[in-house]
């Protein structure tokens, strides 16, 4: 009988009519892997603040929105400042450097040359350090997208829901 309370219950997870995260539902996982939506809440501890995140499975590093992207010298390392513009933030932000790497769109032969920053995230209860690509984002719906290299080992994804996971309180 436990066996098929749990069956229920991880196709209710699954439902394609469950599209937002009900109040007061914890963290949910099936197993040892975070169910995420196509669109979930990230809390980013440089802004303070939660931004809305699509989960790409298409892309390799995710990818962060940013303009006016500089590199600079602190204590004799490279650093990147960039302004993090969307919506309802306009935020001057700096990390460490931690590589550049070369991207193709998929619309170009051109391959684009991106800053990549190490950066804390919070999606539910998973805690990681991201890797960023940086890239203007503002006209697009998303600020973030999160890619395979975040998802790792320990994430399913039901494109068919949004915002599974709790949204962290400011």
């Amino acid at each position: 009988m436990k066996w098929l309370f749990s069956l229920v219950f991880v196709m209710s997870l699954l439902s394609p009519n469950a599209h937002a995260q009900p109040p007061g539902l914890e963290d949910v996982k099936i197993g040892d892997k975070w169910l995420l939506g196509r669109v979930e809440w990230l809390w980013l501890p440089v802004l303070g603040d939660n931004v809305k995140a699509r989960i790409d499975s298409g892309a390799k590093t995710s990818s962060m929105s940013a303009t006016d992207i500089e590199e600079f010298r602190k204590d004799g390392k490279r650093w990147i400042r960039f302004s993090f513009n969307h919506k309802n933030h306009l935020e001057r932000l700096e990390a460490p450097l931690s590589r550049y790497v070369r991207i193709r769109q998929a619309n170009s032969k051109k391959l684009d040359r991106r800053p990549v920053i190490l950066l804390p995230v919070q999606l539910g209860g998973m805690e990681k350090e991201v890797e960023f690509t940086l890239k203007d984002r503002t006209r697009m719906i998303y600020p973030v997208l999160l890619g395979r290299e975040f998802m790792a080992r320990d994430v399913l994804i039901d494109p068919a829901r949004l915002y599974i996971q709790p949204v962290r309180e400011k």
